[in-house]
């Protein structure tokens, strides 16, 4: 019994040569990633009694790379299919690399579930919430305020997006938007949900907020905006116009929306770099 179980080990160790573990590790690109390695190896060492919860969690880490570097599920199978044709036909291997291929296509399916609705969800280029994310919470903070503080919201637009754009490139115009994302979250509350709404547009939603704290937010975002080296290029800089939006008793979203967005074309309109509080008559 002891001679049959130690068979495995051996019979694999001999098929696996350096030749061919190099030839199956290059299906990844160079230099392999170390996850794929990992799996190579924890199924080429397996004896009678093989490391499975190891083999599972490095097949599942595979799955994800594969997911995260956009191929499809069936250059995953075709990994795996590669791999069992590597190693001895015992049914000792086959049910070990089986269950492999089965637990890396199960990652490999949950990782790509996650990348589809955080894109949806998310600005790609940011990392920020999307519109579509911040109209789903304001909704939810406009119903919670019917029993406690309602929410403010601070729309952000930025003043010479365009310098930035037309003098330096798209890639400095990109550069400066991530500056941006990396500015709001820095200078908003635990609490706070700062989204990118598209383009040079971005807003913060405040929960649970009265106006003079919002207000307060507003200009400490803008203080820090005048000295943070993110948002200027090598030829421009931008400066934010930010409106502040706050009902006592907000009725929808709309409305909140529109108040702060009229408070943000008042900035625009004197110049830009600083912060106004719409009163609900200018909506």
């Amino acid at each position: 019994m002891a001679t049959m179980g130690a068979a495995p080990l051996s019979s694999a160790a001999v098929a696996l040569t350096p030749h061919r573990r190099r030839g199956w590790l290059s299906r990844f690109g160079e230099p392999p990633p170390i996850v794929a390695a990992d799996l190579l190896d924890r199924i080429a060492a397996a004896g009678a009694r093989p490391d499975s919860a190891g083999v599972r969690q490095a097949a599942q880490a595979l799955g994800v790379l594969r997911a995260h570097r956009g191929h499809a599920v069936a250059g995953l199978v075709e990994d795996l299919t590669a791999l069992r044709a590597l190693l001895p036909q015992n049914p000792h291997t086959v049910t070990l690399v089986d269950a492999a291929l089965t637990a890396a296509v199960a990652a490999y399916v949950d990782e790509t579930t996650a990348i589809l609705e955080a894109r949806a969800t998310r600005d790609p280029l940011t990392g920020l919430p999307n519109r579509a994310t911040l109209a789903e919470a304001l909704d939810h903070e406009i119903r919670a305020a019917r029993r406690g503080t309602p929410p403010a919201l601070l729309l952000i637009d930025l003043d010479g997006f365009k310098g930035v754009n037309d003098t330096d490139g798209h890639l400095a115009g990109d550069a400066v938007l991530v500056g941006v994302a990396q500015l709001l979250c820095a200078q908003v509350r635990g609490g706070d949900l700062a989204c990118r709404l598209g383009g040079d547009e971005f807003a913060v939603l405040l929960p649970r907020t009265a106006q003079a704290a919002a207000t307060k937010i507003a200009r400490r975002i803008v203080t820090a905006s005048r000295t943070d080296a993110a948002l200027a290029s090598r030829s421009a800089r931008v400066r934010l116009s930010v409106g502040v939006g706050w009902l006592t008793s907000p009725s929808s979203a709309d409305e909140l929306v529109a108040l702060a967005d009229t408070a943000m074309y008042a900035v625009k309109a004197t110049g830009g770099d600083d912060v106004h509080v719409a009163q609900p008559e200018q909506a």
